[in-house]
């Protein structure tokens, strides 16, 4: 299974979010049963998404680390669970400008899990290992794990983004490390992740998929982007 999950991080208004899906179901692109397509658009879009294209694979972009209660402003994961599948947690964005910690991501890891919502556990080339540090090994063994080097995430730059993805030998070198040393079963990369570079991602068989940001806000790029990862899949397990 490879996996492609677009993040449409703060962005969009549900007029713009209709015109979006409007314009993906006009193709209704075919996706091959080995690729799993996920779109964590943002709060206020996903009974939005589900009530138009239920057949859409859902994830939220951030869960609140407690469960119900007095938490003002916060969205807890059995608020989700009805919702989505997939959340995106400890993404650096969210490190970086609202001072994540290690224990505040595994506590919302937590609080997925026991609702049934598979986490997405972002992390980076110089810091996985604090990081991952207070997720047992049950935890990322049902997580799915995303390799992210900052410096790598596309900037809000026009219609599809300007940022320039990590080289592919470093994107394997740093997964082989993390599969080896957590034994997590599922390592994806995010960053920078376009139609025209998808494919030197998902061909790799030790990469299990891309988390594109915001390339996955393009109607047109997403579906170039599903229709590259469906030639690819079906490519490399051609057999000879």
């Amino acid at each position: 299974m490879k996996y492609l999950i677009g993040n449409w991080k703060a962005n969009k208004t549900l007029k713009e979010a209709r015109s979006w899906i409007e314009e993906v179901k006009k193709e209704k692109p075919t996706i091959d049963k080995r690729l799993k397509v996920v779109l964590c658009p943002s709060f206020i879009h996903l009974t939005l998404f589900r009530d138009q294209m239920s057949e859409l694979t859902l994830g939220c972009q951030d869960l609140s680390p407690y469960g119900d209660g007095a938490y003002t402003g916060q969205v807890t994961a059995r608020m989700m669970r009805s919702l989505v599948e997939y959340t995106i947690l400890g993404h650096s964005e969210r490190r970086r400008y609202f001072q994540e910690t290690e224990i505040k991501v595994a506590q919302k890891a937590v609080q997925a899990l026991d609702n049934g919502i598979t986490p997405i556990i972002a992390v980076d080339a110089d810091n996985w290992r604090r990081q991952l540090n207070a997720l047992d090994e049950g935890m990322i063994n049902k997580s799915i794990l995303m390799y992210e080097p900052p410096e790598a995430i596309s900037k809000q730059i026009g219609p599809i983004g300007k940022g320039e993805p990590a080289p592919i030998d470093e994107v394997k070198e740093a997964i082989v490390k993390i599969k080896k040393e957590t034994e997590a079963p599922t390592v994806i990369y995010g960053g920078s992740v376009k139609s025209h570079n998808i494919a030197i991602f998902l061909e790799e068989p030790l990469i299990d998929g891309v988390l594109p940001g915001s390339a996955s806000l393009n109607a047109a790029e997403w579906l170039k982007m599903i229709r590259m990862a469906n030639q690819t899949i079906i490519k490399t397990t051609e057999t000879p």
